[in-house]
């Protein structure tokens, strides 16, 4: 689904009406153009600006991040559980929880954990967020809901569809519901943590192919 946020126009006279004051765009000057903004100042944010600067990507979280562009919180296509054939449901199952939103891996988590149920053979462990190379040490915690879901379905995937596809899906799949929990966020707050998300991407994009 589309995010609820605010357009960058009507979102700069809320703040002001509310005594608060937004930066503009700065979309034509690339990540550096953020570099000196109060919310992106702690050493975190300020190691991800460097590590990832020249980064299209990091340009597109921070623009989303202050309303410059719209925010796409869309989950992927998940396939239909049909009851005609239980591996092919498993797999489904698989996609619908690993792929879906926290909300419903907590709900799916609760439910079956530890149960053999729904489908035999499901691995439900899960062990938090491992934080990018001295990057986004504090978002672990923050994370940790996005991590639970990422871990499902790439424990899962290796051992029922292990593809490259999969595994890109899984980590566009976290990339969205992190940015999701950051978009909850306040506003001052949102960027550092669009730039953490964007960091925990990118980590899981190069290293996870170890552990999938």
């Amino acid at each position: 689904m589309r995010s609820l946020l605010l357009p960058a126009a009507l979102l700069s006279l809320t703040l002001m009406a509310c005594g608060q004051t937004t930066p503009g765009p700065a979309t034509s000057a690339g990540v550096d153009a953020y570099a000196e903004r109060p919310e992106l100042q702690d050493a975190g944010s300020q190691a991800i600006l460097q590590r990832y600067g020249n980064d299209p990507g990091l340009l597109e979280a921070l623009q989303e991040a202050y309303g410059e562009r719209p925010t796409d919180l869309s989950l992927p296509t998940v396939p239909a559980i049909t009851g005609l054939d239980v591996a092919s449901d498993r797999l489904a199952y698989i996609k619908r929880t690993g792929w879906g939103s926290v909300g419903n891996y907590n709900s799916q988590y609760a439910a079956y954990a530890g149960t053999g149920l729904p489908y035999a053979g499901l691995d439900w462990s899960r062990d938090g967020c491992s934080a990018p190379s001295g990057l986004g040490l504090g978002y672990r915690e923050d994370f940790r809901p996005a991590c639970n879901v990422h871990d499902f379905g790439y424990r899962n995937l290796k051992v029922y569809q292990r593809t490259d596809s999969n595994r890109s899906t899984t980590d566009s799949a976290f990339y969205t519901n992190m940015k999701a929990i950051c978009a909850a966020k306040s506003w001052y707050k949102r960027p550092a943590c669009y730039s953490a998300a964007f960091a925990y991407y990118e980590a899981v994009r190069i290293g996870g192919s170890d552990s999938f």
